[in-house]
């Protein structure tokens, strides 16, 4: 066997190795220097999904629920009574996008009831009294609208998304975390032209949000990244439903070096312009406004991850949800806090 072929299986067997015996450790603190930018702090992980049947330890439960969420959705309540003589006053849209669709508030008139309770022009209707709105038409809604004021219900409860989740990666804190739905549930079949069912496309999924957590503050920020910005970031990468670290820029398998790192503890990319496949798409919304010497915790449902196919090579299972810690070392090369 050649030096090459010799090379090729040992690569072969330390980035592939068998789900039965190989283990991921994340190296980042081994290898930075005492005292480096690269050091990580202790930070406890994000605890694993319980099995069906299981509970939430109450040590876990209180920890969650002591966290700030910040969330792009607003609630707003019309008693119907308001609506007996007085017109909701907004006018409805709708967006398709593939097996997505979209309806959102394209205006309020003045004066109205929509207005008055202060309904917004771009608004995204998620749901109307707890029914979702996401997989029906401009007109759909608008019957679940008729529907609810016919009803025994003392008012109309609407779910909208605001679109500012952008705004609320801005601000966050280490109490405070920023939290979007990117896919809603139900079905995502994949229809003809004429309606008919794509052969072999019929499928559902879950909702789907993307959550970041900010775990350690920038010592100061006044700028942070933006798309085109090259980033230089240190991160370790694992599945939330079972914790296991699949991945990360300083890590070892069975305590092997990957081939290929070199030692290195951190990695470049592009925001918003990374090579596909190369990196989740989800990183490019929940690293946008990062600052140097930032540390979050970006946790990426499936739709944004890798997908129903997942990667076994890599030990990510269909449909899992990613958890990564990333620290922002650099932006365009400049590693001082800007």
């Amino acid at each position: 066997m050649s030096r090459r072929q010799v090379a090729q299986s040992l690569l072969v067997a330390i980035a592939a190795p068998s789900a039965s015996y190989a283990e991921v450790t994340d190296e980042t603190n081994t290898f930075a220097m005492e005292g480096s930018a690269y050091v990580i702090p202790d930070i406890p992980p994000l605890p694993a999904v319980p099995s069906a049947g299981s509970t939430i330890p109450d040590s876990t439960a209180n920890s969650l629920q002591e966290t700030q969420t910040a969330t792009d959705e607003v609630n707003i309540s019309i008693p119907i009574s308001k609506l007996q003589s007085e017109s909701l006053g907004v006018e409805l849209s709708d967006v398709v996008f593939r097996t997505n669709r979209r309806v959102f508030i394209n205006s309020v008139l003045p004066s109205s009831v929509g207005a008055q309770y202060n309904i917004k022009p771009k608004y995204v209707i998620v749901s109307i009294n707890g029914l979702s709105a996401e997989r029906t038409n401009a007109r759909g809604v608008a019957q679940m609208i008729g529907d609810v004021k016919k009803s025994n219900a003392q008012s109309l409860d609407f779910v909208f998304r605001d679109g500012s989740f952008k705004d609320q990666l801005k601000d966050l804190s280490a109490t405070k975390e920023a939290t979007t739905q990117v896919a809603p549930a139900g079905d995502t079949t994949q229809r003809n032209q004429d309606g008919s069912i794509r052969i072999g496309v019929e499928k559902s999924q879950d909702e789907q949000k993307l959550t970041v957590t900010q775990l350690i503050p920038p010592k100061m920020c006044k700028r942070g990244a933006t798309i085109d910005d090259l980033l230089e970031i240190s991160y370790v990468g694992s599945v939330l439903e079972s914790g296991q670290i699949f991945d990360g820029s300083a890590v070892k398998i069975n305590g092997e070096v990957i081939p290929g790192r070199g030692g290195d503890v951190s990695v470049f990319f592009v925001l918003g312009k990374q090579p596909f496949g190369q990196f989740p798409p989800g990183w490019d919304v929940g690293l946008s406004g990062m600052c140097v010497g930032e540390r979050r915790r970006v946790v990426i449902p499936p739709v944004l991850a890798y997908g129903s196919e997942g990667i076994p090579r890599r030990r990510i299972p269909p449909n899992a949800t990613l958890v990564y810690d990333v620290s922002l070392v650099s932006i365009n090369g400049l590693a001082m806090p800007q």
